[in-house]
């Protein structure tokens, strides 16, 4: 009798749902991943763009931008040679990274006290996603010139 060279029905069946288990499985653990990479990204950057601001500070005796009220938006879908990235490049000494799903604000504004201070804000992209397991989609900081960071 001749053998047939194939799979069953039955053994491709059992196939696609093994295939569909893991699918499920690896979806919601892909989409954690991504929320604690993106978490992880924007903490850092609103840490070094604090940091930057301080040096900014030491150097020039003003944070950047220079002007109270003045505000500093770029987009995860900004070109990389936008006029705002480049300034800021120029004057903090830092890379803001663009194409990363994140968004970030600098805004030049008196703290809680009136105290001049400079406020950063790092989000996902147009708050698209949540960055952190509490479901908040951004987090930001704050240093004035007496020296005090404020989460």
């Amino acid at each position: 009798m001749k053998r047939n060279r194939g799979f069953t029905l039955i053994e491709v069946i059992v196939v696609i749902a093994i295939l569909g288990i893991l699918a499920a499985t690896a979806i919601p653990l892909y989409t954690i991943y991504r929320q604690r990479t993106y978490g992880s990204e924007a903490v850092v950057m609103v840490k070094q763009i604090i940091n930057a601001e301080i040096a900014y500070y030491l150097e020039n005796d003003t944070f950047y931008p220079p002007n109270l009220g003045d505000i500093i938006q770029i987009f995860n879908n900004d070109p990389p040679n936008k006029q705002e990235i480049t300034n800021t490049k120029n004057a903090l000494k830092i890379v803001i990274p663009v194409r990363h799903n994140l968004d970030f604000e600098i805004r030049r504004s008196p703290d809680i006290t009136d105290v001049d201070a400079v406020w950063v804000r790092v989000g996902s992209a147009r708050g698209a996603f949540a960055l952190f397991s509490d479901g908040s989609t951004s987090i930001a900081g704050s240093v004035n010139i007496d020296g005090k960071i404020l989460p």
